[in-house]
């Protein structure tokens, strides 16, 4: 909306006029220049109007006293879970980022679950899995003999997994159950995590999955396969095609050679296949995967080398570049979305901030958490690779914090948003918008009620309004991307959200987990990510640069005389986050497995300790 100084440049000397012309010409429209960004204070009778636009506040952390010889934050007992009232472990007026991370944790893995069990069954325009194994399983279990090498035995196994009864004669299903034992026998590959532990139908998609990440092997075997797909039996290579495109985008990339390249040569009268580096469904890239291998993947990992910090140095150096491209798939995004907290100084809200170096190493332990934490969503498809061979007056005093109610962390939650656009969009195209409509998000215990649409609508408009807020409290002039959905709206959503924390049964639930990383063959130790569980932080957020005040009475006109003195201070907040470990493991835990484990013990140091024995 135009001001009145704006509408009244048309009266100013000409060459403010020829300005303003050009740029209509320019734009088609008048330039518009955004009010300040305004605060509001009512107190004692006096509405104090805090102009932001040049606020700038600090966050620091307080150094921990602890006299004990442990570092501070492994001797501090921790909590297994976040609890439902932000109270117990935060602050009951500021939201940490990780309460809302651990709302998308909830929400991310239910979502996958969900569609996990959409694909297996067929929902919408996309085919059944099932169907199109069964499919194959059949054709592979009739053709008569010859040197299929292991690619009958791994498809076979892999529907028998995933629910489909054995098939063929005695030698075949033989060929099955030895093929079945190898893979029962590694644990690495057939133990399900993560939320695939909820039920019977996800652990065995887990495993189903992860058997036909195997590579096969057999020139013969391979041009069978992919013959098989070709012959469109019961729409196998549409429903083929359509499982590698919904692992591409719901993950990322896929790492190695699928049957597509085959199925195209055989569109065109031709085939040449390949004796072995094929996948039926092959694991999918990720940033930590490329870098492990392009450091280690053919020498020793160094003794103290940790991943997580490699990454971390390289994002701030520039060297390991996480935004997403036309490639990449969900887990990009989330990615992305957590570069901000190692790089805060280069996102628009640093122009507000001033953060010191406890406060940043804070934002790191966050980011370690959250990678893991996100991994963990995506265990099944991620690849796993292997590498390393003041005193009072009588004057009126009106205090004035610096009005903070969530993490300024805006960056964070604005490319958080845009991972559930991107999502919304891949489940749209994969099962179309009906079907979406009736998915519903599983939990442990079960779906929720609101249907995955609706509930995909809701979470992206909570990260769009945390967005909004921390941008309004801060003082930017950023606004709200238009494809994310109406600015106000979103700030309603996160406000409704903010008053019904304790009702969120997502904030209570269990997030300590560990994820497989990469194996280390010189150390025959597999490396792990791991969040033991919950504990707190003094954060202290004071004005750096105060914004600029006027007072008013209560007619709204400015007070000339006997103005109340206003009184900038700090505030003192409690930041709740997930304790965060990288290590050396002998035996891969699923969640019920690692919080047994810790149950026993209370801090993260003995939680380590007996992780990793000497």
């Amino acid at each position: 909306m135009e001001t009145g100084d704006q509408c009244g440049s048309l009266l100013r000397p000409r060459p403010s006029l020829v300005m303003l012309l050009l740029a209509v010409l320019l734009t088609g429209a008048a330039p518009h220049q955004a009010a300040p960004p305004v605060r509001e204070i009512t107190e004692d009778g006096y509405r104090v109007r805090l102009n932001l636009s040049q606020q700038v506040l600090s966050l620091s952390i307080p150094e921990a006293r602890d006299w004990s010889f442990e570092p501070a934050d492994r001797a501090r007992a921790i909590e297994p879970e976040l609890a439902a009232s932000p109270a117990a472990l935060g602050s009951p007026d500021f939201l940490s980022a990780s309460m809302l991370a651990q709302k998308a944790k909830q929400f991310d893995d239910g979502l996958y679950a969900a569609v996990e069990l959409a694909a297996q069954k067929g929902a919408g325009t996309f085919a059944a899995k099932q169907a199109m194994l069964r499919a194959v399983a059949e054709a592979l279990a009739g053709a008569s003999a010859g040197h299929f090498g292991n690619v009958r035995g791994t498809l076979m196994a892999g529907g028998q997994l995933g629910g489909l009864p054995p098939l063929g004669s005695t030698d075949v299903r033989a060929e099955v159950q030895t093929t079945l034992t190898e893979f029962l026998g590694d644990p690495l590959r057939s133990k399900p995590l993560g939320f695939y532990t909820w039920t019977g139908d996800l652990s065995a998609i887990f495993q189903q999955d992860r058997m036909l990440q195997g590579e096969l092997k057999g020139e013969e075997g391979i041009a069978a396969l992919a013959r098989i797909l070709h012959h469109e039996r019961r729409g196998a290579r549409k429903a083929y095609e359509q499982m590698l495109t919904l692992a591409e985008r719901l993950t990322n990339p896929l790492s190695k050679d699928d049957l597509r390249p085959l199925l195209k040569q055989l569109d065109e009268g031709t085939l040449e296949a390949p004796a072995d580096k094929v996948h039926f469904l092959p694991p999918s890239r990720s940033q930590e995967a490329d870098l492990v291998m392009k450091l280690y993947g053919n020498r020793p990992i160094p003794e103290g080398f940790s991943l997580v910090d490699e990454m971390i140095a390289r994002i701030r150096a520039g060297r390991l570049a996480l935004k997403p491209t036309e490639r990449s798939g969900w887990y990009d995004y989330q990615t992305w979305a957590l570069e901000p907290l190692v790089i805060p100084e280069k996102m628009p809200e640093a122009e507000h901030l001033q953060l010191d170096d406890s406060y940043r190493k804070q934002l790191l332990e966050l980011f370690r958490s959250l990678i893991a934490l996100t991994r963990e969503t995506h265990v099944k498809q991620l690849e796993i690779v292997e590498t390393g061979a003041a005193a009072p007056g009588w004057e009126t005093v009106i205090p004035i914090d610096p009005g903070l109610s969530v993490e300024p962390l805006a960056t964070y939650y604005l490319r958080r948003a845009q991972s559930y656009r991107f999502v919304r969009d891949v489940l749209r195209a994969s099962f179309g918008p009906e079907a979406i409509a009736g998915m519903n998000r599983l939990t442990a215990a079960g779906p929720v009620e609101v249907d995955l649409a609706t509930e995909l609508d809701q979470v992206l408009a909570l990260f769009a309004g945390a967005y909004v807020q921390v941008v309004r409290q801060l003082g930017m002039s950023e606004r709200l991307p238009v494809e994310l959905g109406d600015q106000a709206a979103a700030e309603r959503a996160f406000a409704s959200w903010s008053e019904r924390l304790s009702s969120d049964p997502d904030l209570g639930q269990d997030s300590r987990m560990m994820v497989p990383v990469f194996f280390d063959l010189g150390r025959n130790k597999l490396k792990v990510w791991a969040v033991l569980g919950w504990t707190s932080k003094p954060v202290v957020i004071d004005f750096v640069r105060k914004p600029a005040a006027t007072i008013l009475n209560q007619q709204g006109l400015p007070v000339t005389k006997d103005a109340p003195r206003l009184q900038f201070h700090a505030a003192q907040k409690n930041l709740v986050y997930p304790v965060f470990a990288e290590l050396y493991v002998d035996q891969l835990m699923n969640r019920d497995e690692f919080r047994r484990f810790c149950d026993q013990r209370k801090t993260a140091s003995e939680i380590l300790r007996a992780l990793q024995p000497r």
